[in-house]
């Protein structure tokens, strides 16, 4: 395995460490300075280092109790640029007390900036969403 794909699954388990440590700055600091998240279908991404922590922190804060897991991603590397496809579960308690499951996959695009690799776009899109013991909607993979 290349450098570059062992530094680009190193910032994908860098970004899951930061949303289990519920650290902004480890999470955003992942992203490229005008880096991008499309979370969700139909919502306008968040785009540069600043906005995204943020919008996360935001976020964050309604869901208190969360468990992000990634697994090893596909990983393909043409000079100072990359794109990569990372699966994800999360386990999620809201504000209300709520628990749900969310799984899905990141399609991602990478950039090598200031000599590390950033992701310089994360595109989200839900697999399955429901309660834990799975019997929720499974949306299968986007076309």
């Amino acid at each position: 395995m290349s450098s570059d794909i062992q530094e680009i699954q190193q910032l994908a388990q860098t970004y899951a460490d930061g949303v289990m440590q519920r650290d902004a700055d480890i999470w955003g600091n992942t992203f490229a300075e005008q880096g991008e998240w499309h979370l969700a279908p139909g919502m306008d991404p968040v785009k540069g280092r600043d906005n995204l922590k943020e919008f996360w922190t935001g976020v964050m804060a309604g869901y208190p109790n969360v468990l992000h897991w990634v697994q090893p991603g596909l990983v393909e590397v043409s000079g100072e640029t990359a794109t990569a496809r990372f699966y994800v579960q999360e386990n999620i308690k809201d504000a209300e007390g709520n628990s749900f499951r969310v799984a899905g996959v990141y399609n991602d695009q990478l950039v090598k900036e200031h000599g590390a690799w950033r992701f310089a776009l994360r595109k989200f899109d839900v697999l399955y969403r429901g309660p834990v013991d799975m019997s929720g909607d499974w949306m299968g993979y986007p076309g």
